[in-house]
C-alpha cells in the first residue's frame, strides 16, 4: 500500500472515530437534558401540590338545623390548613355521621382547586315524651330519642300517661309521622287513655278523642274540620266512631244512659268495680242513644264540610256508617 493510500485510510479512520464521539456527546445531552426537565417537573409538582393553591378555601355546609357547622367541620376534621388533593370524602362523612344520631344522610364532595361541600339531612322531632319521673326526652321520627343539644323544639306535642310503654309510643309516633306537619304543629298534648284511646289537645283549644293506632288517618283533615267548629274550648271532636262534636249536654246525656243501663241490669254505678272493658261496653252500647243529638247538634259541621270537602265528606259520613 503506497503513502498516499495510507493517509486516505488513515483520515477515514479519524472522521469515523470524530462522528462515534459526536454520537456519544449528543446521546449524553439528550440524557442531561431530560433528567434535568424532569427534576424541574417534579419540583413545579411539589409546589403546586404544597402551595396554597390548593389549600381549602371555600368550605360549605348545608342542611344543618340542630347540629353547627363548627361541630360539622370538628367531627370531620376538616380545616384551611387541608390540601383538597389530601381529602378523603368518604372518611370524613362516615366521621361525621358516627358522631351524630340525628343526620340522616351526609354527603361529602370536595372539589379541585379549593372547595369541599358537606351536606346533611337531620331525622325530624315529632314529640316530647314524659317519662315517669317527669322527665321530658326528645323523640325523633325514626322513634328514638335524641340525647344531644336542642336548639328548636317547635314546640313539640307532649306525650303523657304512657307510663314508658314501647307499643303504645310506637303506635303513637307512627302515627306522628303520618301527620301532616302543619297539624302535628298544632298538637299541644296527647294522652294515654284506657284501652285503645288517646286524648289529643291542639293548641287552639280543641279537644280531641280519637285511636291510639290510627288517629292520623282522621286528624290529617283537622284544618277542614276546625274552621266550621265555633266553641272550641267547650266541646270534644271524637274521631273514634266517625266525626262529630260531643258537647256538655251530649256528655251529661251519656252518663245518665249508662246509669240507665247500669240500674236496668241491676249493677251499681260503681266505676272502679268495672274492667276497662266493660267500661267500654257501656260507651258503645249507649253510643247509638247519642248519636242521635250530636247529629242534631253538629249539622252545620258535617253539611258544610260536605259542601266544601269531598274527603272531608268520607272522614264524617262513610265511617260514621
Amino acid at each position: 500500500m503506497n503513502k498516499k493510500n495510507k493517509r486516505l485510510l488513515a483520515k477515514m479512520n479519524n472522521e469515523k472515530r470524530r462522528s462515534s464521539l459526536e454520537k456519544i456527546k449528543r446521546k449524553k445531552r439528550r440524557e442531561l437534558i431530560l433528567i434535568v426537565t424532569l427534576f424541574l417537573i417534579v419540583i413545579a409538582v411539589f409546589s403546586l401540590l404544597f402551595s396554597n393553591y390548593l389549600k381549602l378555601k371555600t368550605i360549605e355546609v348545608e342542611g344543618n338545623n340542630q347540629i353547627t357547622k363548627e361541630e360539622i367541620l370538628e367531627a370531620g376534621n376538616i380545616n384551611n390548613n387541608l390540601r383538597t388533593w389530601s381529602i378523603k370524602d368518604d372518611e370524613i362523612r362516615n366521621n361525621i355521621q358516627s358522631r351524630f344520631e340525628i343526620f340522616k344522610s351526609v354527603t361529602v364532595q370536595s372539589k379541585l382547586p379549593s372547595t369541599i361541600k358537606v351536606k346533611v339531612e337531620e331525622y325530624s322531632f315529632i314529640a316530647q315524651n314524659k317519662k315517669e319521673d317527669g322527665s321530658l326526652e326528645i323523640i325523633m321520627e325514626n322513634g328514638k330519642p335524641y340525647s344531644g343539644k336542642v336548639r328548636n323544639n317547635y314546640n313539640l306535642p307532649i306525650l303523657e300517661n304512657f307510663k314508658d310503654d314501647r307499643s303504645k309510643l310506637d303506635e303513637v309516633y307512627k302515627n306522628l309521622n303520618k301527620l301532616k306537619e302543619d297539624v302535628r304543629l298544632q298538637i299541644s298534648e296527647i294522652i294515654n287513655d284506657e284501652g285503645d284511646n288517646v286524648t289529643i289537645y291542639m293548641k287552639d283549644g280543641q279537644k280531641v278523642k280519637a285511636l291510639r293506632a290510627s288517629f292520623s288517618d282522621k286528624l290529617n283533615y283537622y284544618d277542614e274540620i276546625s274552621k266550621y267548629i265555633e266553641d272550641k274550648n267547650n266541646t270534644t271532636l271524637n274521631l273514634i266512631n266517625g266525626a262529630y262534636l260531643e258537647t256538655a249536654k251530649t256528655e251529661k246525656r251519656r252518663n245518665e244512659n249508662i246509669k240507665q243501663l247500669l240500674s236496668r241490669q241491676g249493677l251499681k254505678d260503681d266505676s272502679t268495680s268495672k274492667t276497662d272493658k266493660e267500661k267500654v261496653d257501656d260507651t258503645e252500647k249507649v253510643e247509638k242513644n247519642n248519636k242521635a243529638e250530636n247529629s242534631t247538634t253538629n249539622s252545620k259541621v258535617v253539611s258544610s264540610t260536605n259542601n266544601k270537602n269531598t274527603k272531608q265528606q268520607s272522614v264524617i259520613n262513610n265511617k260514621n256508617e
